[in-house]
């Protein structure tokens, strides 16, 4: 009986994992199919940044601010947005200026401990009988040895320059993945708190977008998009006082190319979700402008240096008042 039983155990775990034939033919088993799903793979990533803690602390909080306020949504969106990105990337915004100020300040102390260990690589060559490759490798020992202590005094490793993108990009996926949960009534479709939302999203538009779940068949949130970022970015490639380097010219262009492919993806989403777009580029160009002000980076303790515009703004309007003329130049012609 158990003996039977036994067997029986084994032909369900058979009937249940079935083990592919041996081709005889060849003496080999045959290779496992492996499906792989681009769409099943997408769903799984949106699931899991829907369903996670920092999305449901941002929905509910968005919620809460809307049910509190009494605001329409539109109004909770973009208070919602400046309240995250004043707490969140502004003081990153300013540490991370400090720390570039802190490296350019110490780069200018580099050129006379240059000097001082060339003059003593120079000295050891004589006394030790170092050959060039040897003088050169303990020159270069000592400059990184030098830089690295100068780093660590001032605590501005340069690690320390991407701080603002570590927090920005997740803020920014985070409350877009929490405004399109509550376009989806997710996670949970069936709860009362989302179906209620989203009734009031449908009613909470401005304008010329009073449903806030439909696409914003103007344009005018798109292609206010693209304007903000290009202006961003221009803002930032023209307060440079030093040539940029070919990296960052690169970037620039990368940064100009994408602005303009998020006009027609910000064009395909529902309007409450291009409206927080707008708005964080918005904020991201007021917070480029203040931090451009020396009497705001004095203020915030952004150590004063070189390459600091005296006047940016005067500076930016002058740039931008020659670039248009030159345009319209050769527009004539």
């Amino acid at each position: 009986m158990y003996r039977l039983a036994g067997v029986l155990r084994r032909g369900a775990l058979l009937y249940h994992h079935p083990v592919p034939l041996r081709n005889s033919a060849m003496g080999k088993w045959p290779p496992m199919a492996r499906h792989f799903s681009y769409e099943a793979t997408v769903t799984g990533i949106w699931q899991s940044l829907s369903q996670s803690t920092p999305v449901a602390y941002v929905q509910h909080g968005m919620i809460e601010l809307h049910d509190f306020s009494g605001l329409p949504w539109w109004t909770t969106i973009v208070i919602a947005t400046i309240g995250l990105r004043t707490f969140v990337t502004l003081p990153l915004a300013i540490y991370q200026n400090k720390i570039v100020a802190r490296l350019e300040l110490i780069s200018l102390e580099m050129p006379e401990l240059i000097k001082e260990l060339k003059a003593e690589t120079a000295y050891a060559i004589k006394k030790f009988n170092w050959t060039e490759t040897e003088a050169r490798i303990m020159y270069n020992r000592s400059l990184k040895k030098q830089w690295n202590n100068l780093i660590v005094r001032e605590n501005c490793h340069p690690a320390k320059t991407m701080v603002l993108l570590w927090g920005q990009i997740p803020l920014w996926i985070v409350q877009s993945v929490a405004i399109r949960n509550l376009v989806s009534m997710m996670p949970d479709p069936t709860a009362i708190e989302a179906q209620i939302a989203y009734t009031e999203l449908t009613l909470g538009g401005f304008g010329w977008i009073p449903n806030l779940i439909e696409l914003d068949h103007s344009l005018i949130l798109p292609v206010a998009l693209g304007v903000i970022n290009l202006v961003i970015i221009e803002i930032q490639a023209n307060s440079r006082t030093k040539l940029p380097s070919k990296l960052q010219t690169i970037f620039t262009n990368l940064f100009r190319g994408l602005s303009i492919v998020m006009v027609p993806i910000a064009a395909s989403v529902p309007s409450c979700l291009c409206l927080y777009w707008v708005t964080s580029s918005a904020y991201g160009l007021g917070q480029n402008l203040l931090l451009l002000s020396p009497r705001f980076r004095r203020t915030v303790g952004i150590p004063a240096v070189t390459s600091e515009l005296a006047h940016p703004y005067q500076h930016l309007l002058q740039t931008f008042s020659d670039r248009f003329s030159r345009f319209g130049a050769r527009s004539k012609v």
